[in-house]
């Protein structure tokens, strides 16, 4: 019993997870939305992007990807570095929500495929059924993918663990890559997630106290 609440002292900074108790309700009611009356935002250049089913293997790894760094840099980190990376994935998020709401963004670049063709078709197919070609600029999962990469990054993981740094790039590219190869997302969306991520860095790491519920945390750059 000690050690349970030894440990949940010494992690009591994962009380930041509880937003996703707002971010997947909240996900959730957009992507019930009538697509119809979205606004297309792709770009001609997405049209010479290939399709390519084998894709899905990073895109669903993505969700296993975010979970595993999330809980290393939890579990590893200072607080009040794991803070401040918080304050950009979770603000960063935020803000799609928030554009997804008032802009209703959406493609039109899914192929017709054939879900007997081979396994990855089949999960493309189920990756589609769940998830609409609606909320789609900024790309949550490219945004997050940069952020949680540029976190490993300032945790020090690329000197002490470089092949596994290594590893995490490799994977990170192919994440985004698999967003406009599997029509989820396109160049568009990519490229403002981008933006987003450099715009939230520069706001959290460059300014003064970040403020939370009832804590000040005066951060230090770096």
């Amino acid at each position: 019993m000690k050690r349970a609440a030894n440990w949940a002292s010494r992690y009591s900074h994962a009380w930041v997870l509880l937003y996703f108790f707002l971010y997947l309700p909240w996900f959730g009611w957009l992507e019930s939305r009538d697509p119809s009356h979205c606004t297309i935002v792709q770009l001609r250049l997405d049209d010479y992007i290939p399709f390519c089913e084998y894709f899905v293997v990073p895109y669903l790894l993505w969700f296993f990807y975010m979970a595993g760094g999330i809980a290393y840099l939890l579990l590893t980190q200072p607080r009040e570095r794991f803070y401040r990376f918080a304050a950009v994935l979770f603000g960063g998020m935020t803000v799609c929500l928030v554009l997804y709401t008032f802009f209703h963004t959406g493609l039109d670049l899914r192929p017709a495929i054939d879900p007997d063709k081979n396994i990855f078709t089949w999960m493309v197919s189920q990756v589609w059924a769940v998830d609409t070609s609606t909320n789609v600029c900024p790309s949550i999962h490219c945004f997050a993918t940069l952020t949680l990469q540029a976190g490993l990054k300032r945790a020090g993981l690329d000197r002490r663990r470089p092949a596994v740094y290594a590893a995490c790039g490799v994977l990170s590219v192919l994440i985004v890559l698999s967003t406009v190869l599997l029509k989820q997302h396109s160049v568009l969306d990519v490229v403002c997630a981008f933006l987003l991520a450099s715009v939230m860095h520069r706001m959290i790491y460059r300014s003064g106290p970040v403020y939370i519920p009832r804590t000040r945390l005066r951060l230090n750059r770096g």
